[in-house]
């Protein structure tokens, strides 16, 4: 019997066409080849992330830099999270920033040291504990702002005792995605960014 061929397998340059062309479209020609180091095979104009819009007022962001510590832990890799914080100047507020390539050299180091398998992307909280870890002595409490049910998972699941903010802003579907993140232990959930005053002062 004939196999099928599978394309959604493997990461970029190593057989998972359909994560391939996604990459190609979003990150634009020039960035994805720097990213992932090989051709744009399907796409060759400007990436979809240049039409990103920002859903948070620099105000918010503003105030809140002020009175505490920000810090971005994303399942992203560094280059996705670093353009649209320098593209919008926002890398100013945050003191750490967390993201996919950490969680990848952590595993990496783990099986160099133990010859296990692991992953620490999201819903592990890996990344979040990392944050705290760094800033455990200058904070009272931690919080933590997705819109994914995996990022709620997280901050569930953390050591330090994160409290999962759940966001709806950038849903089409308010009340599934409400429903799935306090399902997924949100222990807040927000229209927008302006009602992090009504958890977080500002």
């Amino acid at each position: 019997m004939n196999s099928l061929p599978v394309f959604f397998t493997g990461d970029v340059g190593s057989g998972n066409i359909i994560k391939q062309i996604f990459q190609e479209i979003y990150l634009g020609k020039e960035m994805f080849e720097a990213t992932y180091g090989i051709p744009a095979r399907i796409y060759h104009e400007k990436g979809y992330i240049n039409r990103e819009k920002l859903l948070v007022d620099r105000s918010i962001l503003e105030s809140l830099s002020k009175n505490h510590i920000l810090a971005i832990a994303t399942g992203r890799p560094k280059a996705e999270a670093d353009y649209p914080l320098d593209f919008f100047g926002l890398r100013k507020y945050f003191n750490v920033i967390y993201t996919l390539d950490d969680c990848i050299k952590e595993e990496q180091k783990i099986y160099e040291n133990e010859k296990k398998r692991v992953s620490l992307s999201k819903p592990n909280p890996y990344l979040l504990d990392a944050v705290a870890k760094i800033h455990e002595h200058n904070v009272s409490r931690f919080f933590y702002v997705g819109d994914m049910p995996d990022d709620m998972v997280a901050a569930s699941r953390s050591g330090t005792g994160f409290a999962g903010i759940g966001i709806l802003i950038s849903s089409s579907d308010k009340d599934t995605l409400k429903k799935d993140l306090l399902q997924a232990g949100a222990d807040y959930i927000i229209e927008d960014f302006e009602e992090l005053k009504n958890i977080i002062p500002l």
